[in-house]
């Protein structure tokens, strides 16, 4: 729990402090969102949300604290196109949205309770003064797994990337993440996401 709420104070500092470039060219910024692709980390007032787009699909990994009794949000999947800059998860207990525009990313419920935050989450608002984007990492192992973005600990898929590969990483925030990121591989066929052990990585 100390190291959750040390995560979430951290991710608060650099809510405040905007990410270099981000506001500087909030104009390239802008006309990057025309293309509906909010990838990278976000921080906001009570969280901290990592997103990784690939097609119609939206991989995230959230992690946040609200209310005056310290409720825990903590979830990781991948929620899917419903219309135009908006994307939803779903489970037995309810619906959450990925609202994405120029301003930033928006979370809110659309039916339900959100199961990875519970009853009496009011939502949570991304501006783009707390983004960060995704890193360029490469495969330092001979080959690294992808995994399902989901809670730890997470199934291991079929695809994989060798060694030189280069791929595109956000840090996994929800609890279990330590050892993992979101991670993008953009193949001459196909784009592939998911959850990428981090030591099997060389980042810069």
């Amino acid at each position: 729990m100390r190291k959750r709420i040390a995560m979430i104070l951290w991710g608060l500092f650099f809510a405040l402090v905007p990410a270099p470039g981000c506001v500087s060219h909030g104009g390239d910024f802008q006309r990057d969102f025309q293309t509906i692709d909010p990838s990278g980390q976000w921080y906001s007032l009570q969280g901290v949300l990592s997103l990784m787009l690939t097609g119609d699909a939206l991989s995230f990994s959230y992690s946040a604290v609200f209310g005056a009794t310290a409720h825990i949000c903590d979830g990781a999947g991948v929620a899917g196109l419903v219309k135009n800059g908006e994307y939803q998860y779903a489970d037995e207990q309810g619906t959450v949205s990925f609202l994405v525009d120029g301003r930033g990313v928006r979370m809110q419920t659309a039916e339900g309770i959100v199961s990875f935050c519970g009853a009496n989450w009011p939502g949570d608002t991304f501006t783009k003064d707390g983004y960060k984007p995704a890193e360029a990492c490469h495969v330092a192992a001979e080959k690294s797994w992808f995994h399902v973005v989901m809670p730890s600990p997470p199934e291991k898929r079929k695809g994989y990337v060798i060694k030189g590969d280069r791929l595109e990483t956000v840090p996994a925030c929800h609890e279990g993440g330590d050892q993992w990121v979101l991670a993008r591989y953009k193949g001459t066929k196909v784009t592939t996401v998911g959850l990428v052990r981090k030591d099997t990585l060389e980042c810069p």
